[in-house]
């Protein structure tokens, strides 16, 4: 209805920047050997062992409860959405129910697809790390892809993808947008440092679901709330 209104080109040079900016912090994560620094130091700092991989914070509160509390805040948002078609006082939000639904659902879709496909291993996967696996770079293992569906991280992405928060608060021109986005990011880091410490996930897993996450809510945003703008 509204893909003329589409500045195309600038959705497309947005997009590229982003995913121009994930694959520049992987080099230098690579470059840096970041990655297997801060797994080497979170290890050890456990008494080389994962201690955390099945301690009730980590994997029960956090993992489990984390989840959860996602889930719950989706289904909120579908509930109000689908009041939105029938209460008046909600009309007013339906672009934006709309637009928050199917850019959160997006965000998370994609990453778990992106694990399917990928084929990299998590941290505890390595032998340095009390697994069985040689350890590989991220760009190592996406040329090799024989890991166990670990990238990009499933569960950060169950927090970041929240950042879809933000893009309604900037449709809004609400100040509330930048509280949408502390949320949202604290929400995805704890997520990830908590798996992290588990020794599900190496940083770079958990920036890609950010990049990822971040550029689906601003694609959906250029086609589901920019064209709208004319019109509140």
């Amino acid at each position: 209805m509204f893909m003329s209104s589409i500045d195309k080109k600038s959705l497309l040079f947005a997009s590229a920047k982003v995913l121009a900016t994930l694959i520049f912090i992987s080099v230098i994560i690579e470059i840096t050997g970041l990655d297997q620094a801060l797994a080497d130091f979170i290890y050890q700092s456990e008494g080389n062992q994962w201690y955390f991989k099945n301690e009730w914070v980590t994997a029960v509160l956090i993992h489990k409860g984390g989840k959860y509390f996602s889930i719950a805040l989706l289904f909120s948002v579908v509930m109000l959405l689908l009041l939105s078609y029938i209460s008046p006082l909600l009309a007013a939000w339906k672009h934006r129910l709309q637009y928050l639904s199917v850019a959160t659902i997006s965000g998370s879709l994609i990453v778990s697809v992106g694990k399917i496909f990928t084929n990299i291993s998590c941290p505890w996967d390595f032998s340095r790390y009390g697994g069985t696996q040689e350890y590989l770079s991220l760009i190592e293992q996406l040329w090799v892809r024989n890991g166990s569906q670990c990238f990009p991280a499933g569960h950060a992405s169950a927090g970041f993808a929240w950042v879809a928060l933000y893009f309604v608060g900037l449709y809004s021109k609400s100040f509330w947008r930048w509280p949408a986005l502390f949320f949202s990011l604290s929400l995805g880091i704890v997520f990830g440092i908590s798996q992290q410490l588990r020794g599900a996930h190496f940083l770079s897993h958990d920036i890609w679901s950010l990049g990822i996450c971040w550029m689906v809510s601003l694609i959906c945003y250029e086609v589901m709330l920019k064209p709208y703008e004319s019109t509140q």
